[in-house]
């Protein structure tokens, strides 16, 4: 981004003000650009972002690929190649992976949301500001509430429960499309009381975390709320947040004062596991996290593979997943190859953890067992989303696979895993194909996708053509007649030059007199066409 942090600002700061004045919060158009824009910059769909002057270019990965134009003096005066005439999802995540440069995009949308509130607002009175808001309270309130944080594993705990209750989570339903910062405000806060020692400020970010995964899940879960794939960010920032602080724990041994500390975190794992109240996805999520990050010691994970054998569960999936994690981390392959049968589909739903750490972690035996059994259950389990979620899975699981080294390890694997996945695995097979030289696979796939001749040249025809003429054949015979069933006079030329390349390559191949067959075939076919007739002269396939 070829400018100064400082000149940007400069820039965004109007920009960012003719934003929140042209979208109403309290519009629901407005809310959806802007959630929609959100989530758009938080997956890392914006791409190829250029800042010059007073002009930004940018790409926005969507359900369907965009390209936009943001004039930074004039907002309004935004292109974007969407169907949207007005500011759009695609703008607003531009802006945002921009904003991020200068300032914090969910104080950005605090700031914007606060202009919802009712000008007599501030007439209101403090009883009525109290009751219609939970989270505020007297501070007398807060002194008789209040409680120490303590020098204990369980202190700090009953600590965390008074902190709590001081929060309003019916916030977390009002406004729904905030969720993740709501919790992010929630988590600043609970910091706010953590250890001056710089040592214990990771563990207690870990055991704020943990508390604030599993309290939030079971409030939700009691109110019957269901979560969009937006909301779920709230999960992934705590999870985000224990990752960084396990990180931090790492650097240095532990002493031994954390030892009643980890040994709490390990009883409350187990609690959780238990809980029949919490969601399955919050509990897999963290305890998968915490028995790879934390709990690494073998003797813990056979004792808790002993546990979950013994005890079973009331959550079978959850008891699936769990006792899988700890075959796998223990790589008891033998012993997990039962459990995946038992999981069925939902192991391709739950692969994205295991896939991530097993490979970047350069386990590979495990992850190429992982890969072999999603294998048969993909088709299935990609029937189950719809098209955006589809191809967000399949362009997240290929980016994670380590593409060189399965190649080398199976490469028949590889072929039938892009396979599984097609349509939504069209470009990295289409790439794969070309790269294994496996071209006439490749016309076949061309054939199932009807793409345009056009479109093919970009994505590997001309290599086809150079490398096996002959398969390139069949593409060029139907471009030829798609083009002439147009019948306009650009269609006609376009004919003609794909019927040069069916000569050249049958020059190539030394078979002219297939070529001499073929045109007169084509010519006495369409002999009523003079339009045609008059191209192909003017191209010299035939005498003038």
């Amino acid at each position: 981004m070829s400018i100064r942090i400082q000149e940007l600002k400069d820039k965004l700061l109007p920009m960012s003000q003719s934003i929140q004045g042209e979208l109403d919060p309290n519009q629901d158009e407005s809310k959806n650009i802007v959630s929609k824009g959100l989530l758009l910059f938080r997956q890392n769909q914006v791409s190829n972002v250029k800042v010059r002057d007073e002009e930004v270019t940018a790409e926005v990965q969507d359900v369907t690929p965009v390209t936009l134009e943001l004039n930074l003096s004039f907002p309004l005066l935004s292109k974007c190649s969407c169907p949207k005439g007005s500011w759009c999802r695609h703008q607003m995540a531009t802006f945002f992976m921009l904003y991020n440069k200068v300032g914090r995009v969910s104080e950005w949308i605090q700031n914007w949301r606060s202009q919802s509130q009712p000008a007599n607002q501030a007439s209101q009175s403090l009883d009525d500001l109290l009751k219609k808001h939970g989270a505020l309270k007297k501070a007398s309130d807060l002194l008789n509430e209040r409680k120490t944080r303590g020098n204990t594993p369980e202190e700090w705990w009953q600590f965390f429960d008074s902190l709590l209750k001081q929060e309003d989570l019916d916030l977390l339903e009002r406004q729904p499309y905030l969720m993740d910062v709501l919790v992010q405000n929630i988590t600043k806060r609970f910091m706010k009381d953590a250890p001056f020692e710089r040592e214990w400020k990771p563990l207690y970010q870990l055991f704020a975390t943990l508390y604030l995964s599993i309290e939030i899940d079971l409030h939700l879960q009691k109110r019957n709320v269901e979560l969009s794939r937006e909301q779920y960010s709230m999960y992934d920032f705590l999870l985000g947040e224990m990752e960084d602080a396990v990180e931090k724990l790492s650097i240095h041994a532990m002493p031994f004062s954390f030892d009643p500390y980890i040994a709490f975190l390990k009883k409350q794992t187990v609690t959780m596991s238990d809980s029949t109240e919490n969601s399955t996805m919050m509990k897999a999520e963290v305890y998968r996290f915490l028995w790879y990050y934390l709990f690494k010691q073998k003797s813990w994970r056979r004792e808790e593979v002993a546990r979950l054998e013994e005890q079973g569960g009331h959550d079978q999936t959850f008891y699936n997943v769990a006792i899988l994690h700890q075959y796998l981390l223990l790589e008891d392959l033998n012993k997990a190859s039962e459990v995946v049968d038992e999981l069925g589909t939902e192991l391709v739903a739950f692969s994205e953890f295991w896939l991530r750490k097993f490979f970047v972690g350069k386990r590979y035996e495990v992850g190429f067992f992982l890969v072999r059994n999603i294998l048969s259950r993909m088709p299935d389990h990609l029937e189950t989303l719809d098209y955006y979620e589809a191809t967000r899975f399949v362009r997240w699981f290929v980016r994670i696979l380590p593409m060189d080294w399965l190649m080398e390890k199976d490469s028949s694997l590889v072929n039938e895993l892009l396979l599984s996945m097609l349509p939504y695995s069209f470009f990295s097979y289409n790439e794969y194909l070309i790269s294994a030289k496996a071209y006439r696979e490749w016309v076949e796939l061309q054939k199932y996708m009807s793409y345009s001749i056009g479109e093919m040249e970009g994505m590997g025809l001309r290599d086809v053509t150079k490398e096996a003429p002959e398969l390139a054949l069949p593409i060029y015979y139907a471009g030829v007649i798609s083009a002439i069933d147009q019948k306009n006079r650009d269609s006609y030329k376009l004919a003609v030059r794909y019927m040069k390349k069916i000569r050249t390559i049958y020059k190539k191949t030394k078979k002219t007199e297939k070529w001499d067959v073929y045109l007169i075939y084509i010519l006495d076919k369409y002999k009523r066409l003079r339009a045609f007739q008059e191209e192909c002269r003017k191209g010299k396939l035939i005498d003038a």
